[in-house]
C-alpha cells in the first residue's frame, strides 16, 4: 500500500469507491473538476487499485476544508483513512481544518485530533449538478 500526495485518481475506480460507500453518482467530468479545484490531493493504493482518497479546498495558509474523503470497503480498519488524514494535514501545521461529517465516522475524527465546531453554516449547492 502506498499513499501518494498530487496523484490524482482514476476516476473510474473513484467512482466504483464511491457508489460501493453510497455517495451520490456523480459524472466523471464533475469529478475531474474537483480535483484540478482543489489545493491538495492524496490518494492510497493499492500497486495500480485506488483504495482511498481525501482531497482539500484551501488558501494554502490558514484555512482548509477536507473533503472526497473515502476508504474503499475491504480496505477499512487498517490505518488507511488516518494515513490519508495525515499525510495531507501534519506537512501544514498553519492550518485549521474543518469537514463535515457522517455520524458514524465522528468516533474516527476524535481519535484523529478533531473536535465538534458550532457555528457554522452552509448553503446546499444547486441539485442541477447532478442532473
Amino acid at each position: 500500500m502506498e499513499i501518494i500526495e498530487g496523484r490524482l485518481p482514476d476516476y473510474d475506480q473513484l467512482t466504483r469507491i464511491r457508489e460501493a460507500a453510497g455517495w451520490e453518482p456523480l459524472p466523471k467530468a464533475l469529478l475531474a473538476e474537483q480535483y484540478a479545484g482543489s489545493k491538495w490531493v492524496v490518494t492510497a493504493w493499492d500497486g495500480p487499485r485506488l483504495i482511498g482518497t481525501i482531497r482539500a479546498i484551501s488558501d494554502g495558509v490558514t484555512n482548509a476544508y477536507i473533503c472526497g474523503f473515502v476508504v474503499d470497503e475491504p480496505y477499512r480498519s487498517k490505518g488507511i483513512g488516518r494515513g490519508l488524514l495525515m499525510a495531507l494535514t501534519e506537512p501544514r501545521p498553519t492550518v485549521r481544518w474543518v469537514l463535515h461529517s457522517r455520524p458514524e465516522v465522528e468516533a474516527f475524527y476524535r481519535k484523529c485530533g478533531f473536535a465538534p465546531a458550532g457555528g457554522m453554516f452552509r448553503l446546499d449547492r444547486r441539485r442541477a449538478l447532478s442532473g
